[in-house]
């Protein structure tokens, strides 16, 4: 199997390197804003034949500003500038001869339309998504569905992004990615940490794939970067944005800042509280110690998600060093409701001798109330990308409570069966970083950098249990158990990149040292891991001719087990079903390659990115039977599994007004399943498609309607359907575009479904829930003081793959 790996990896390489045979660069600049020096991102830079008005050649100018033009032949060009908020900068003749081997053009300052025509509006739309060489950038206003709504809202219609039911969100087929927040990683992690900060409050979303050597080695499918909205305009500025909705869901969220001089300040909060409701109905067959349950459970369920915080944050700037502080106190809690009716009958050797119809009602709540302090600096050395930086996070997550309810009743109301559960934590986080940046030539650098992570929980676990003739609830002394858990990683790294011609190349290694310790008053359960890992990371840039650019990525990653995946005790998510942890389980580790390709057609764009994605020790939820319609869950390593695909994206200009942006991917799915009696393994094809159409009906007047189409895939113990749903929004603009008011509906047929079929030796479990939909929600956004967000942060040339250094 290694072998074949190493195969694979090689064969790409040589197909990279084999079309490395043109010229490089042959036309460079630098855009900055007239009078400021500050660099500008994001600018269309557009080439033509002198004369002609078809593009011959496309870039996007980086982060610092720069842009360059490759694969251009001798002659006479005319270069043409484009971007929101500024004239249109033409320069006709730019003239290429055989003596110029690459021309740069220098400084071009492009003139800020507000400086020029006060009176007048130049419309012009920004890019939905964003190809660079590692990542992918998503415009967050651009996704009008995702007003009032969180990070994962906005993330809806990217390619291989799936959330069901519950709103839990997975990449290609998997949960195990990272969070970050403006570089740094979220101390919450997957959906809860995307749930957490409110779309109005995100500029864009950066989607790393293969990260390199410089980030966190976990998440099986990459990182999710969520770049929050800044100002950086002199004196006193804010935003406030505030929604609500017929699931009855409502939010408000703001940002204040002040800029003087050298020092800023900054003051944000959010109060949001999501609600998500849907119809629950699951058929289910357990066979334990030869007695035949068959149950059929139905109705309602509710889920609320509390996310409340404020943040205070200055920023002081000297000539070459940035000071930083931003302390944050916040609130965060999740509560799901059933009222399901439930009936069951038990047989044995086909005779039936009980039946039941009850009531089952569950409860579950989890919240904690958490402090965090953020302090960190960096040092400049001089201009060209030397830098020292360093940061320190200490978070406490106290008042930390998971609670659990289930309890059945008779048709009198009156409780048959029942049990609580309370687990009490104390949470501590801290993170230490410190980086270094050490240009080396004019396109060479080389980075190092050490990272401190500790987390560490201690708590206990008890319950009680329902005495139907006592008719009161009772301790169970023997399932209360005190736990303590505590993870440290040391992790330094090393990386080198550099240009040649049209040729780009990132080296990176990052070691890992894990000390991790488990402690459980359950006899039996006391685990310690101390273990040394290697994780190399590989990037290859090449600009074909004629605008066509090929990237080619490897990394090595791992996903480590949460706590509660080895928490070595029971607990209910409802009657009928429990919940236990494995103090055994391995992480997993993952060989993640990808090879993507982009072209620009004059306005135009399509891309595609091929993946194939090998996971060894793949952690999964099992299902077994546990007492008579009881089932258990648990966390295990099920086997390896294999994805294998290709992602296509094309962002079509229809017309003046109206944009169209096609996802699609469709891979290959197998596990490789252990737990299989039979041998046999699951197999799926595994695709999803969505179609996004934004029309400018009036110059203040924006639609959007988009189709999605959901397609099957498989787990270890069974699959789920495909589905499809589609939403409209309209977005008007008011009081000199100071108001944003959005109307969204989701789901506008009500044709979301989602199913699941589980089916094992002595199990077999069918469960549909149906969201409750459309849902209306309305949104308004409100800007004063020229709220005005920051367009580029100050970043070397040289970051070839990565647009976080941290």
């Amino acid at each position: 199997m290694k072998k074949a790996r190493i195969g694979s990896l090689l064969s790409m390489l040589f197909v990279s390197l084999s079309i490395l045979a043109s010229s490089g660069p042959r036309i460079k600049g630098r855009l900055i804003e007239s009078g400021k020096n500050t660099p500008i991102e994001f600018a269309d830079v557009v080439l033509s034949k002198k004369g002609k008005t078809t593009a011959i050649a496309h870039a996007y100018s980086e982060e610092n500003g720069q842009f360059i033009l490759s694969e251009i032949e001798d002659g006479e060009y005319t270069l043409m500038v484009r971007v929101v908020g500024y004239d249109i900068y033409t320069k006709t003749p730019v003239t290429l001869t055989p003596a110029i081997t690459i021309l740069d053009l220098g400084s071009i300052e492009l003139i800020p339309l507000e400086n020029e025509l006060s009176e007048v509006v130049v419309e012009a739309d920004k890019r939905q998504v964003i190809y660079k060489l590692d990542k992918r950038i998503i415009d967050a206003s651009a996704n009008l569905m995702g007003a009032g709504g969180s990070a994962v809202d906005i993330l809806e219609n990217t390619p291989s992004i799936r959330i069901d039911a519950e709103g839990e969100v997975t990449f290609r087929g998997s949960s195990g990615f990272d969070v970050f927040v403006n570089g740094k990683i979220s101390m919450l992690s997957g959906t809860q940490a995307l749930q957490q900060i409110p779309a109005g409050m995100i500029e864009n979303i950066e989607i790393i794939t293969n990260p390199s050597a410089r980030h966190d080695t976990g998440g099986d499918v990459g990182i999710i970067n969520l770049i929050t909205k800044k100002n950086y305009q002199q004196g006193f500025n804010g935003m406030v944005n505030v929604f609500g909705s017929t699931a009855l869901s409502n939010g408000l969220d703001f940002m204040l800042a002040k800029q003087n001089k050298n020092l800023q300040w900054s003051l944000s909060g959010s109060w949001n509280e999501p609600i998500r409701k849907s119809h629950f109905d699951q058929d289910k067959t357990t066979i334990v110690d030869g007695i035949t349950t068959i149950s059929h459970s139905k109705g309602p369920r509710k889920s609320i998600t509390y996310n409340t915080f404020i943040r205070n944050g200055w920023i002081y700037s000297l000539p070459k060093t940035a000071l930083n502080l931003d302390l944050e106190i916040g609130y965060n809690k999740k509560t799901r409701k059933g009222n399901l009716d439930y009936t069951e009958v038990r047989s044995e050797n086909g005779n039936i001798f009980e039946t039941g119809d009850a009531n089952s009602r569950d409860y579950y709540d989890l919240h904690a109330t958490y402090y965090q302090g953020n302090v960190g600096f960096d040092h400049r050395f001089n201009e060209d990308g030397h830098k020292l930086s360093g940061s320190f996070l200490l978070r406490y997550e106290g008042d930390a409570l998971e609670y659990f309810q289930s309890d059945l009743f008779d048709k009198n109301n009156e409780r048959l069966q029942g049990h609580r559960a309370w687990e009490d934590e104390h949470r501590w986080t801290v993170q230490a970083n410190t980086d270094y940046i050490l240009p080396y030539s004019k396109t060479g650098k080389f980075e190092g950098g050490y990272q401190y992570f500790s987390y560490l929980e201690d708590g206990d676990y008890s319950m009680q249990f329902w005495d139907p003739e006592k008719k009161k609830f009772y301790w169970r002394d023997d399932i209360y158990n005190t736990f303590y858990f505590q993870r440290g990683i040391h992790s330094i790294y090393a990386m080198g990149s550099d240009s040649y011609k049209a040729f780009d190349l990132q080296l990176g290694l990052r070691g890992e040292h894990t000390h991790q310790v488990l402690r459980s008053s359950i006899e039996g359960s006391n685990r310690t891991v101390n273990r040394f890992e290697v994780f190399p990371s590989v990037h290859l840039g090449y600009n074909l001719p004629n605008n066509h650019k090929l990237i080619f990525s490897y990394s090595y990653r791992t996903t480590r087990p949460q706590l509660f995946y080895m928490e070595p005790y029971i607990t209910y998510r409802d009657y009928y079903t429990a919940e236990i942890g494995n103090p055994d389980i391995r992480p997993e580790y993952i060989h993640s390659y990808e090879l993507n390709y982009k072209k620009n057609i004059n306005e135009h764009i399509i891309s595609s990115s091929l993946f194939y994605r090998y996971r060894k020790d793949k952690i999964e939820r099992l299902r077994v039977p546990y007492s008579a319609g009881v089932t258990l869950d648990s966390m295990a390593n099920v086997g390896n599994d294999r994805s294998m695909g290709i992602e296509l994206n094309g962002q079509l200009k229809a017309t003046n007004k109206w944009n169209i942006n096609i996802n699609g991917n469709i891979y290959y799915y197998k596990v490789e399943n252990k737990f299989k009696l039979d041998g046999k393994n699951e197999t799926s094809t595994n695709y999803d498609i969505t179609i996004n159409n934004l029309i400018d009906v009036h110059k203040n007047t924006r639609i959007q309607f988009d189709g999605n189409f959901v397609g099957p895939s498989v787990t270890t113990q069974g699959r789920s359907d495909s589905f499809w749903f589609m939403n409209f929004a309209i977005r008007q603009q008011l009081f000199q575009r100071k108001l944003l008011s959005t109307l969204s509906f989701r789901d506008v047929f009500n044709t979301a479904r989602y199913k699941s079929d589980i089916r094992t030796a002595n199990l077999e479990s069918v469960t549909h829930i149906r969201p409750q939909y459309p849902v209306i929600m309305l949104t308004l956004s409100y800007t004063f003081n020229n709220f005005k967000k920051k367009s580029v942060d100050s970043r070397d040339n040289r970051d070839l793959f990565e647009g976080t250094n941290h």
